[in-house]
This record gives C-alpha cells, sequence and structure tokens, in this order.
C-alpha cells in the first residue's frame, strides 16, 4: 500500500467533528501544557548529582588524600 492510498483509509471519519463530552468541561490550555512538561520525579537528586560532582573535582585539584583543611592551612 502506497503512501496515498494509506491516506484515503480514513476518507470516512475525516470530516466529522470533533467529539465533546457534554459531562466533562474541556481542560485549560496552561493545564494542558503542564501534562507535558518536565518534572523532577526524585527530590533532591540534581542536588545530590551537584554536590557529589563538587566534591569529586575538589579531590581531584587538591590530590587525593589531600583535605580542604590541609590545603587551606598552608
Amino acid at each position: 500500500m502506497n503512501r496515498l492510498e494509506n491516506t484515503h483509509r480514513y476518507d470516512d471519519i475525516i470530516d466529522l467533528p470533533h467529539p465533546v463530552s457534554k459531562k466533562h468541561p474541556q481542560m485549560p490550555s496552561e493545564d494542558r501544557a503542564a501534562q507535558f512538561s518536565p518534572f523532577a520525579a526524585l527530590t533532591g537528586y540534581e542536588r545530590a548529582i551537584r554536590e557529589k560532582e563538587m566534591q569529586h573535582e575538589e579531590r581531584m585539584m587538591l590530590g587525593e588524600g589531600i583535605s580542604r583543611e590541609t590545603y587551606d592551612s598552608e
């Protein structure tokens, strides 16, 4: 089946009106958009990752075995 034939599969319903519920009001656009926005599934995860990254970078800059206190006291 080629692409043109595929589009004719829906000829019987393509011009029908969009169904609208009589029981439920239509959701506002802002609320609909919020359903697709990103969310933080794990609260505090990003902060914990940043803290670990900073600790790792500090160890790399100061060298293994040298604490921040040792570096600051020199």
